[in-house]
């Protein structure tokens, strides 16, 4: 998983797969460490009597197995099932666990549609960039997406344009921004879709969405000042500087300096972290 996790309890000889996450779980501790981490992929599926069975059999928590399939055969919600087993283990704080519970039945209140958006939402807020444009993508791709109300169609797209943004794919981004401003008609997909088009440096793409949508003068050059404040903030120009810096310290031939090199790795490393699945 990544990390140590201390468990206190028993360790299966045989783990729980879970499917959702395509991974293996060998305790209580490792599966509230899942929840608590995942709890935006959490959907009514994680409820099965497989996974009680297995924290009876493969565990020797009986008590709590018992709990559990009490919970199914009475129809519990999901979030009264994962606090079940947070409660048990005591891998949680009891506010970590509050703020858990909560996570989880604000879905529940939510339809199918909107959970999966929220759930992408998380992904993304959570910097798994590329698994929320899957999450975007999909649902967008569906047949059911076609029956969903225009505007909720329209912030999938511009949610699905902010992800592409954050990995600088300014072309596509500003495609899904225009897909948003077609159904949702908000002012701040259209800044968007014309910024993404400014950050790209496509001057003639920016003129032609500002001559197809009749967008006023006024709020071009607003849009325009925008991104270039943007390019003049500190935390950019700094780092223009410093790859101004580094590109200098070549010596004529491929090869940079370890300090340039270890610049760029670096560079690429909090790159690949957001692009990671």
């Amino acid at each position: 998983m990544g990390e140590l996790i201390l468990c206190k309890q028993s360790i299966a000889a045989t783990p729980f797969f879970l499917e959702d996450a395509a991974l293996n779980v060998y305790s209580l501790e490792e599966l509230s460490y899942y929840i608590s981490k995942n709890t935006y992929l959490l959907n009514a599926n994680f409820i099965s009597t497989e996974l009680c069975n297995w924290i009876g059999r493969e565990l020797g928590q009986k008590e709590l197995q018992t709990q559990l399939l009490d919970a199914i055969r009475s129809k519990a919600p999901l979030h009264i099932f994962v606090g079940l087993i947070l409660t048990y283990d005591g891998y949680l704080t009891n506010q970590e666990i509050k703020q858990v519970i909560q996570t989880v039945a604000s879905f529940e209140n939510k339809s199918p549609e909107e959970c999966q958006k929220m759930r992408a939402d998380r992904l993304m807020e959570n910097n798994k960039i590329v698994d929320a444009i899957y999450e975007y993508e999909h649902m967008l791709d569906e047949d059911e997406a076609k029956k969903l109300p225009r505007e909720f169609q329209g912030d999938l797209w511009h949610n699905l344009g902010v992800a592409y943004a954050r990995l600088f794919f300014f072309d596509e981004a500003s495609k899904c921004f225009e897909q948003a401003y077609m159904r949702n008609h908000k002012m701040i997909s259209m800044r968007l879709m014309l910024a993404s088009l400014r950050c790209n440096k496509d001057e003639e793409g920016f003129q032609n969405l500002v001559d197809k949508y009749f967008i006023p003068k006024d709020a071009v050059d607003n849009i325009k000042e925008e991104v270039s404040a943007l390019s003049r903030q500190n935390s950019i120009r700094e780092f223009d500087m410093h790859l101004d810096e580094i590109m200098s310290t070549t010596d004529g031939t491929d090869a940079f300096d370890a300090e340039a090199k270890e610049t760029l790795d670096q560079w690429k490393m909090e790159y690949n972290r957001l692009c990671k699945i």
